[in-house]
């Protein structure tokens, strides 16, 4: 479920346009700003690996880190041309003294998220529980293959294997010249994937 609010006069705050691939906050940042999206779709990216997708016009993100004084818990980029209305977590929280309702919306919103952190938490231990079953059912297992998504594309043919290799290639050679190219971004501008397969594989993977 996506986490949504309403914010009364939203014309008046600042509104920001990211075009497809660019980072609109960065995990371990600094930040008190909030965003609203207006249109478009994110990625939610925690250690480099996806954890989320929205594309649902009034979701709230990087509250977080204002609310709770930590860093950014994650790096949130653009995967299509989106538009967001950035507002100062001070402002917010001067809002919300003026009008209960929008504080109403936000504890929602944090009580979601943390239902659904407890969620992910137990279906963790869950499946670490029967790793370590496994483990001992197989004492000659020397490793544990990990899939990647790149390879989940190539196994549900998004993409070719040519069109991953070559793929990985440019995004390697563009981290070495310390550009940050998101590999996403790289396959829909060598148009080996359109940004609806993307999201299609995306909200796949958001309903296993």
């Amino acid at each position: 479920m996506c986490a949504k609010i309403t914010i009364p006069d939203e014309e008046l705050y600042k509104y920001s346009f990211y075009k497809a691939g660019s980072t609109i906050v960065r995990q371990g940042e600094k930040g008190d700003d909030i965003f609203i999206l207006r249109r478009g779709a994110v990625t939610v990216l925690v250690d480099d690996q996806i954890v989320g997708l929205i594309n649902t016009p009034n979701t709230v993100f990087g509250e977080m880190s204002y609310f709770l004084g930590v860093d950014r818990t994650a790096t949130i980029e653009a995967i299509e041309d989106s538009e967001v209305t950035v507002i100062p977590g001070e402002t917010l929280f001067n809002l919300v003294i003026k009008k209960p309702k929008v504080g109403i919306e936000l504890l929602k919103i944090l009580s979601d998220r943390l239902k659904q952190t407890t969620r992910y938490a137990t279906r963790l231990e869950r499946d670490i529980n029967e790793y370590r079953k496994e483990l001992r059912r197989m004492r000659d297992l020397k490793e544990e293959k990990v899939t990647s998504i790149e390879d989940e594309l190539l196994t549900y043919r998004y993409i070719t294997a040519h069109q991953l290799a070559e793929a990985r290639k440019e995004h390697k050679e563009s981290h070495d010249r310390g550009e940050e190219a998101s590999f996403f971004k790289i396959l829909v501008e060598k148009k080996f994937l359109t940004t609806e397969a993307l999201l299609q594989f995306l909200e796949l993977k958001q309903l296993k």
